[in-house]
């Protein structure tokens, strides 16, 4: 745990958000994945395993997403949670959308949209010709506008901006718009084969080369019409003369391949990465994020993950994104990766757990402060998911046996004992237990220390724990301490001398905290709980019996006591003789030193007064009630 690195950024709110949400998609996705393997159905009627694991990665995106919305423009984790989303967005349409075969064209079109927005752009050229629309055309940014909606697929926008051009002035605008509305829509002509629609295409791209050769371009001063044109024909040098205006490699083949094969799937474009000449006109201008992007492209699962922990600075992503590949046997396995964490320095993992439990280390790391609990426990909802040996439930239980607790709140420990406890790790919460109740004990915090013993059911700590409450009560008679069982009457049975506490605290209060209508019948209630008290054999501790029994010097004067009741006193004080003579001859530990609150011999003159009015009584009820042996 030490080696861990600290990973400080999960503390921070907008990543603690995103943490919290993922967490939840993620043991929905499992929850219900389970629910469906154990509940007999048939597979037809079943949701599809594909479907809710694309449905949980959309919904990890669409939180990132929402977070960016919802931070300022000036937060240090924006850049990074956009550059995420990009990537995540991406890794969805190729390894999880896609099927080797598909056509990649709709969806790649809508991640170069939306990832490369020029809405903002269009609007500032709307809100600067607000006043005079006709010279809309001699915006500045109008035809960059232009030709990245057609690079972009979206036509719609392009054919929009194209018609604030005068016609008067470049009749071919005329042309071009037509060649736009006439464009084969694959989304549209979903019911046509792919053989039908690139037959479909091959009609249409006939005709832009035919007027891109054949039709008059005058009056296209920039050069726009023309460029649309060769666009649109799918002309390579024109795309590679556009460097500056699509400012990275990818953005430019996905236009490209727009035109050249819209039905291009994965191969097809990994194809056109390896002989096109894009990549190699911003082999100077390459990054981090562009190896990650070519990586998706080339297929290189173990590549990408591993670039994006280091590109990221965690295991977020890679912890998500491998568990929804393993999950619907997409993840193709090239090697099982050795896991050199301080826990499992000789095991080998497969490559989603091992990302699982880096990111699990990474949360733990954050969450050190116990004051973070909740980071401990969404830590631990990943690491049971890594079944391999019951790794995850070993380090869980690693980590909780590390956490200092001598250190941490008396709610901060209930929060790891019931982890502890739900986990299944019963030897460690009773651990936890028994540590936090001598910590209470010493404390002197009676109240928490017998709150802990009854959670662990420690019969023998019990045992002390009663004896010093008892111990501290005869010195002080202060009533809070008996009170102190009160609220744990069912939970204390496992200990006799619990037991004896919680009963003694009965007779307490019926003896000398009645009120005076009540008192004469909670007194008789008092003195037959206490005689009954008296005659279970071991249920006082020795220790505490002559204390007990002064309890009835006072008492005996209240006439409260029958016949039977005087003969079990003074049998049960016989029995407490034999056992003190007994114990002067053979000593037994824990037994010979009586709990004394007086000085030897008024010790001895009291015992001598209650056996001297226990023993009148007794005579004074024989001679009324002529009692014949």
């Amino acid at each position: 745990m030490d080696e861990t690195p600290s990973f400080k950024i999960f503390t921070d709110p907008s990543w603690r958000r995103i943490i919290s949400q993922s967490r939840e998609v993620f043991n929905d996705l499992h929850q219900n994945l389970e629910t469906n393997s154990q509940t007999e159905i048939i597979k037809t009627e079943t949701v599809n395993l594909s479907d809710q694991c694309l449905d949980a990665n959309q919904k990890y995106i669409d939180i990132i997403d929402n977070e960016l919305h919802i931070i300022s423009a000036d937060n240090e984790n924006r850049e990074k949670l956009q550059v995420m989303l990009q990537v995540w967005k991406l890794c969805q349409i190729i390894f999880i959308k896609s099927s080797p075969s598909g056509t990649l064209l709709t969806d790649l079109q809508e991640w170069y949209q939306t990832t490369n927005n020029i809405d903002p752009m269009v609007q500032a050229i709307f809100s600067s010709n607000s006043e005079n629309t006709e010279k809309l055309h001699l915006d500045d940014k109008y035809w960059i506008c232009i030709l990245l909606a057609v690079a972009q697929g979206r036509i719609d926008t392009g054919r929009h901006l194209l018609s604030f051009y005068p016609i008067d002035k470049a009749p071919v605008v005329r042309t071009i718009n037509e060649l736009l509305h006439t464009m084969p829509n694959l989304s549209t002509h979903s019911h046509l084969s792919l053989f039908e629609f690139k037959a479909k295409w091959e009609y249409w791209q006939k005709k832009c080369v035919q007027v891109l050769t054949s039709e008059n371009f005058e009056g296209d001063d920039n050069g726009g019409m023309q460029t649309i044109c060769k666009l649109l024909c799918a002309d390579e040098s024109t795309f590679l003369s556009l460097k500056l205006m699509f400012n990275n490699w990818y953005y430019m083949l996905i236009s490209y391949m727009s035109y050249a094969n819209p039905t291009f799937n994965i191969s097809d474009l990994h194809m056109s990465i390896e002989s096109g000449p894009f990549m190699k006109e911003f082999e100077n201008e390459l990054d981090e994020f562009d190896a990650i992007i070519l990586k998706i492209f080339e297929f290189d699962v173990d590549v990408i993950v591993n670039e994006c922990v280091k590109l990221f600075s965690n295991n977020f992503f890679s912890a998500h994104f491998l568990n929804i590949l393993h999950l619907t046997g997409k993840l193709q396995l090239k090697s099982e990766i050795d896991f050199g964490s301080a826990f499992r320095e000789e095991n080998r993992l497969p490559i989603q757990e091992q990302h699982l439990i880096e990111y699990s280390l990474q949360l733990l790391s954050a969450a050190w402060s116990p004051s973070l609990l909740s980071l401990n426990q969404t830590a631990f909802d990943y690491l049971l998911k890594c079944q391999m040996d019951e790794t995850g439930i070993d380090l869980i239980e690693t980590y909780l046996e590390r956490i200092p607790l001598t250190e941490i709140s008396q709610s901060e420990a209930n929060k790891i004992f019931y982890i502890a406890f739900q986990y299944g790790l019963h030897d460690l919460a009773f651990s936890i237990g028994r540590v936090m109740q001598m910590r209470a004990l010493k404390g002197r915090q009676y109240g928490d220390a017998l709150t802990w013993n009854a959670k662990i059911k420690d019969c023998s700590f019990g045992n002390i724990l009663a004896d010093k409450i008892m111990e501290e009560f005869f010195q002080s008679n202060d009533l809070k301490l008996l009170d102190l069982t009160e609220s744990l009457v069912k939970e204390i049975i496992y200990s006799d001398r619990l037991i004896f506490l919680n009963k003694y605290r009965e007779f307490y209060r019926l003896a000398y905290l009645s009120s005076k209508s009540e008192r004469t019948e909670n007194l008789k209630q008092a003195i037959d709980l206490l005689v009954h008290l008296l005659q279970v054999p071991n249920l006082i501790p020795f220790k505490f019996k002559k204390l007990v029994f002064f309890q009835l010097h006072d008492l005996i004067d209240q006439n409260v006591f029958n016949e039977d009741q005087l003969f079990n006193v003074l049998k049960s004080i016989q029995l407490y003789e034999n056992r003190r003579r007994f114990l002067a001859i053979r000593p037994i530990s824990g037994e010979v030193h009586e709990c004394s609150l007086e000085d030897e011999n008024s010790e001895e003159n009291k015992w001598k007064s209650l056996f001297e009015k226990l023993s009148g009584k007794i005579a004074e009820n024989f001679v009324q009630n002529k009692i014949e042996f």
